[in-house]
């Protein structure tokens, strides 16, 4: 059987990253929508969102599929672990017990997401290191926020989610554009040198210090042909 392989494309497709994005903004509006019609309860719906959310980043990542990039990927486990977890306790009296401790560790598991994505981007001195580091503290300092209002406000889960959603969605869409940005050669160039100047100053001094210093071969002299060869061949002309 052939192997199939899954190509890696050569140019990152940002309309996938902006359309998922745009979905939790999308999802937030409905949200604070049926809070106002009275639908309060967020078990009934509340987990099918998350797997919506799912879906669309699973189909980023194979969008734009790269090597060591599992950002997206894991990103889609994580709304479908937490789509689960609130499933699972979705008859538990204590709503927004469930709520808060859904988007807790749904904060938690993104900021550790992102963190892996930061540490492989810093290694390779790709710049969009810095957009990426930045939205991730962001959206800890957002989920912090969220948690605490969900634990003290217990009946207006479905507005707090809402606005969490529009304001995950605002921030998290900060970050393809700021990749756009960053893309600026001189800007790119600028940033690199910064972070690499130092780094390869050390690197320099090293090899000079290691380098082997040049050695010069000393010429022997040919050797002379042994007497007792010559007396044999005269013995042989006799």
């Amino acid at each position: 059987m052939n192997k199939v392989v899954l190509n890696e494309f050569k140019r990152k497709i940002l309309i996938f990253d902006v359309l998922l994005y745009i979905v939790f903004i999308v999802v937030g509006f409905m949200l604070l929508n049926c809070a106002e019609c009275g639908l309060n309860n967020p078990f009934t719906y509340t987990p099918f969102l998350f797997y919506i959310f799912a879906f669309f980043s699973i189909l980023a990542y194979f969008v734009n599929r790269r090597k060591n990039d599992y950002e997206f990927l894991l990103f889609g486990f994580i709304n479908i672990l937490t789509g689960t977890f609130i499933l699972v306790y979705r008859n538990f009296p204590d709503c927004g017990f469930i709520l808060a401790d859904a988007v807790l560790l749904y904060s938690i598991a993104n900021v550790l997401n992102k963190g892996y994505s930061c540490s492989r981007l810093l290694k390779e001195k790709n710049v969009n290191f810095f957009p990426k580091v930045s939205i991730a503290i962001l959206l800890l300092f957002l989920g912090v926020f969220v948690v605490s209002s969900l634990y003290n406000k217990v009946n207006a889960g479905s507005y707090i989610l809402g606005y969490y959603f529009i304001t995950f969605g605002l921030l998290s869409l900060l970050e393809p554009f700021m990749e756009i940005l960053m893309d600026n050669k001189e800007l790119k160039k600028y940033i690199l040198n910064v972070l690499s100047y130092e780094e390869e100053k050390v690197e320099i001094k090293e090899e000079k210090v290691k380098a082997p210093r040049k050695t010069t071969k000393k010429v022997e002299p040919k050797k002379k042909p042994q007497l007792k060869n010559r007396t044999i061949k005269k013995i042989k002309k006799k």
